[in-house]
């Protein structure tokens, strides 16, 4: 909403520049966009007067190019001009030779068709106030030849754009932010003075007024004003409604606006003599109904919608537009003027269903005041009066059924101080909620709070304790802890620490972190073999989303289908998520295990001068798992197969503690399970139970370096059974070597004539306390060698 703020100074005494003031309003919580200038850059722009017409010059853009004679009083000037309205003994806007536009255009004398113009006769567009540039010239009759146009029009004020929350309507007025300013300065706030006059003819004898949807509008009131002359408003009225972003149309319409935005409540005048019998009736609009609005529109109304007729057919959507079959014209005389209170929700709805913005729907959809509609009316009515010769009848014809009742809050300053852990002196409360507007009666250390029907916002203590703050100060709220119970240090809970630890490990092994939809497509889910029972979405959105997830690998293969469709072929990613599946008991009959998933594809490294691109394998997915389960102090060993469906049957294993149990099982996606992802390439992936782990490394104490030297011996076995993993062989060996054993690796692989195949491992040795000796390893040696003979059925090759 925009503010002149000479306009707002003119109802309050302060001495704040603008800046200043919209300060002084963010800081009690009233936020200003921006502070603008109306005119930036206009200077010697003045008032002067057609007075002849000489000739035509030509023609430009379909009007005639006429040469003017223009007098500022003191001086005559002929200029070229071609506004639509340029007509003798009309007081306009001139910019003689040295006067300055906006934009930095300085005025001097050119040549038009070969004729002299010096100086210009300006036009709302030309002076940076509207795009109303068809409109013609900017008309001031009435003005002193000679003054000056900045002053005359307050063009030399400033524009506050504020943006006001939905709570408060009481600010989107000139009075509603005068008043903020008054309280928080404590300067007097001076309303605009009614002084109506009345005629003797009562307006019960010329109008009437039907209200057939009380509960849509629970007050109507309606002036008459007869003796109407139409015609341009005053310049300086047209000016403030050009800052406010108003276009002017004639006095009457833009008396309407003019309080609209003064007092904020918005008002609408219905030509008397275009209404049937002078009567007007409230009701609900007939499912079907058309209605034609003042911008030209035809509109189908609905039995919801809320009406403005006559006996005859509807005049006005209420509280949104008003109709053409009712609007003033040239011809207008006499006026019903309506200033009303409609339901809020009721306007939103209306004014959403046929998508009608204005500024009236603006208003009363946040909640207009009940109370302050009267005062509207007769201020509308006295204007009326003085800018276009009305006469007002005497009496207003209100229709009140039920009366609001008045809202009382009783404000201890122990609850302000217990809130805000600070009250201001019982004085200084008091006069912060007179000067808000609030009527205040001291009761025994007890405020007695009276709130005004134009506050929809107060209702309880505490929100008189968060007006006394704001409007006070929130620098005076002291910095404390709150009281009662003994304040905590939050600390990181046990799965974000799990969570924090792994995801810093994998990054900084090269893959990237995912995040991806916990809904799942049932074609996918299926062909990963995914067998819990899933959890049905109620309102799917599509049918690739009717599920939550029920496969860890869905999220990650998901990603490596997109990025393999923008032809990014190597992928090394992770996902820390969940998934959901049916499990009887509880309070949701579901359970959520967390799981780490994450998949490689692609090559190792890029490919460069050194070397081509050697392509990720099992092994990949296999070290990263037993990477991120090092980072929380797992130790795991390899066992063939697992439980997760989606994975090749001869490339699938799983990481099992020493305890035996399957903690992440990990292999090469298989071919079936890419299929659905539209994924071509070989992908390997793997997925920790992470609800199976500790939540954090439990740190092992520093050991010094080795003072002995290790002991290195080779064993290979020639392995017939193709069953037979390497993970059963080094089992055997690790449980049979005994607690000198350091590590052991399979260095060397190859099959034989005969099929079989020839598997190396080497065995390292060492002790802390002594140098072994080749009798000690030589023994350990050949035990293990017999004890996996016995066990597996395989032979040492070389025995």
């Amino acid at each position: 909403m925009k503010i002149p703020y000479g306009w707002v100074r003119e109802m309050v005494d302060v001495d704040l520049t603008a800046q200043d003031a919209a300060d002084r309003l963010v800081n009690a919580g009233l936020e200003v966009a921006s502070v603008t200038p109306i005119a930036p850059d206009v200077r010697g722009v003045v008032v002067g007067e057609i007075e002849a017409i000489e000739r035509e010059i030509g023609e430009s853009h379909g009007h005639r190019l006429l040469l003017c004679r223009v007098s500022t009083g003191r001086a005559r000037f002929p200029v070229v001009c071609g506004a639509p309205n340029t007509t003798v003994g009309v007081r306009a806007a001139f910019a003689p030779p040295g006067a300055t536009l906006p934009g930095g255009r300085e005025i001097g004398v050119a040549k038009i068709r070969g004729v002299e113009s010096h100086g210009m006769l300006c036009s709302e567009r030309e002076l940076g106030l509207g795009e109303e540039h068809e409109a013609g010239l900017l008309l001031v009759d009435g003005a002193p030849l000679g003054a000056d146009l900045v002053r005359l029009l307050g063009l030399d004020d400033r524009v506050l754009e504020i943006e006001i929350t939905p709570n408060r309507p009481d600010c989107l007025s000139i009075l509603g932010v005068a008043r903020e300013l008054a309280a928080l300065t404590g300067a007097r706030l001076r309303p605009p003075k009614l002084a109506l006059r009345e005629s003797r003819q009562a307006a019960r004898a010329l109008a009437r007024v039907r209200v057939e949807a009380p509960d849509l509008c629970p007050r109507y009131t309606v002036r008459v004003i007869s003796g109407l002359r139409i015609g341009p408003s005053p310049a300086w009225m047209a000016a403030r409604l050009r800052a406010c972003g108003l276009r002017p149309i004639s006095n009457v319409v833009d008396i309407t606006n003019y309080v609209l935005w003064e007092l904020g409540h918005p008002l609408h005048a219905f030509d008397a003599d275009r209404v049937t019998g002078q009567t007007i009736v409230v009701r609900r609009a007939a499912a079907g109904e058309r209605f034609t609005t003042l911008d030209g529109q035809a509109r189908t109304l609905d039995g919801s919608m809320l009406v403005i007729a006559d006996p005859e057919r509807a005049i006005g959507l209420a509280g949104v537009m008003g109709g053409q079959n009712s609007e003033v014209g040239e011809r207008t005389t006499r006026v019903l003027l309506e200033s009303a209170y409609f339901d809020p929700a009721s306007i939103r709805r209306t004014s959403r269903a046929l998508g009608l913005r204005t500024d009236a729907a603006y208003r009363f959809e946040r909640g207009a005041d009940i109370e302050g509609l009267v005062a509207a009316n007769d201020r509308a009515a006295q204007l009326m009066a003085e800018l276009a010769g009305g006469v007002v009848a005497r009496g207003l014809l209100d229709v009140y059924r039920r009366r609001r009742k008045p809202v009382r809050v009783r404000l201890r300053l122990a609850r302000v101080e217990r809130v805000l852990g600070i009250a201001p002196p019982r004085a200084q409360a008091r006069k912060i909620l007179t000067g808000l507007g609030l009527s205040v009666r001291d009761r025994g250390g007890i405020l007695d709070v009276e709130v005004p029907s134009f506050r929809r916002d107060l209702a309880m203590e505490d929100d008189l304790a968060e007006e006394i703050i704001r409007v006070w100060g929130y620098d005076k709220l002291p910095s404390t802890l709150p009281g009662g119970a003994t304040v905590r240090v939050a600390r990181e809970s046990d799965r974000l620490r799990q969570e924090g630890l792994v995801r810093r490990a994998l990054v900084g092994a090269g893959l990237l972190e995912a995040v991806t939809s916990s809904l799942s497509d049932p074609t996918r889910a299926g062909a990963l073999g995914a067998t819990p029972e899933p959890v049905k979405v109620l309102n799917p959105l599509s049918q690739d989303a009717t599920h939550l997830r029920v496969h860890p690998l869905e999220g990650v293969l998901g990603v490596v289908a997109t990025n393999a469709r923008r032809q990014q072929g190597d992928v090394r990613i992770f996902e820390i998520g969940r998934t959901y599946q049916r499990t009887p008991g509880g309070d949701t009959d579901t359970s959520e295990p967390r799981w780490l998933a994450l998949a490689v594809t692609g090559g190792r490294r890029d490919p460069s001068w050194g070397g081509g691109a050697e392509p990720v394998d099992v092994y990949d997915a296999k070290g990263l798992a037993e990477h991120a389960l090092a980072a929380l102090g797992v130790e795991a060993h390899t066992r063939s197969g697992g439980g997760l469906g989606g994975f090749e049957p001869d490339c699938h294993g799983s990481l099992v503690t020493a305890a035996g149990q399957a903690v992440a099982e990990f292999g090469e996606v298989a071919a079936a399970a890419r299929a659905p992802f539209g994924i071509d390439a070989p992908v390997f992936a793997a997925a920790v139970r992470l609800d199976a782990l500790p939540a954090a490394r439990t740190f092992e104490r520093a050991r010094p370096l080795p003072r002995f030297p290790s002991v290195q011996r080779d064993m290979a076995f020639q392995i017939a059974e193709a069953a037979l993993t390497t993970a059963a062989v080094e089992a055997v060996i690790r449980r049979e070597a005994g607690p000198l054993l350091r590590d052991v690796a399979v260095f060397d692989v190859f099959r034989l004539p005969d099929g079989s195949r020839s598997i190396a491992w080497r065995l390292t040795f060492q002790a802390d306390d002594r140098t072994l000796t080749d009798d000690e390893v030589n023994a350990i040696h050949a035990r293990v060698a017999a004890r996996v003979g016995a066990e597996l059925g395989i032979t040492l090759r070389g025995a």
